[in-house]
């Protein structure tokens, strides 16, 4: 007849303290734990939104003062803005050149002015020197502003011959007159006289009035009646 083993008790957890677990305070602490969670993402979100608002107003506003200040600078520069042409000073329809005559500067002839200031000039179309005849040209003034004067001239390129018959050179805005070489050398030596024209008070006293300097107008080739006073033939 077998024995029976006596079982053995287990004594490795009597002295364990027994857990009880309250099913009531388990479900108020995961229910506060998730209302906690909640509240913190609100704030989080409501962090968000007030930073991206804060940062669309700004954006707004700052491009605000520039676009005033630009709408502001406009408005000035178009009070300010110059309109006003240039004015020729002395103006002539008419230009009489020498034929075949050296150095000829066309824009020597003319002056215009503005606030002050000598315009520049410049000239449109063709002229021959070598042939004799009328030539129509365009000179314009312009000032720094770009606004312009047109002024519709006539050159006429004329030969000793017809110099003779007591028509006028015409004379740079300083007085000067451009020649052909061998018409200044006989002049100088008071072989020819010609008829020509003196310089327009009008011109000399702006030129002197603003202090325009014409010291390079003169060349090898030009005469001007301070070199020698000559009487024209009649």
């Amino acid at each position: 007849m077998e024995r029976e083993t006596p079982k053995k008790e287990n004594t490795e957890f009597k002295d364990l303290p027994d857990v009880k677990i309250d099913p009531e305070k388990a479900t108020s602490k995961h229910n506060s734990s998730k209302k906690t969670g909640i509240i913190i993402g609100l704030l989080v979100v409501l962090v968000v939104l007030f930073g991206a608002g804060y940062f669309m107003l700004q954006s707004r506003q700052q491009p605000a003062k520039p676009v005033e200040k630009e709408v502001q600078e406009e408005k000035e520069e178009k009070e300010n803005k110059d309109t006003t042409p240039p004015e020729f000073v002395g103006m002539q329809d008419r230009i009489v050149v020498e034929l075949n005559a050296l150095d000829v500067d066309l824009t020597k002839y003319f002056l215009a002015t503005d606030d002050g200031k000598q315009a520049e000039i410049s000239i449109t179309g063709d002229v021959n020197l070598a042939a004799e005849g009328e030539y129509p040209i365009v000179v314009t003034a312009t000032d720094e502003a770009g606004n312009k004067t047109e002024h519709n001239v006539t050159v006429q390129v004329i030969s000793e011959n017809t110099m003779s018959t007591g028509i006028e050179f015409s004379c740079y805005v300083d007085g000067s007159i451009p020649l052909e070489a061998g018409t200044k050398q006989r002049l100088m030596a008071n072989v020819i006289y010609f008829y020509y024209q003196d310089q327009n008070p009008e011109i000399q006293q702006k030129i002197n009035e603003l202090q325009i300097d014409v010291s390079q107008y003169p060349t090898q080739t030009t005469w001007h009646p301070s070199m020698q006073q000559t009487t024209p033939t009649v």
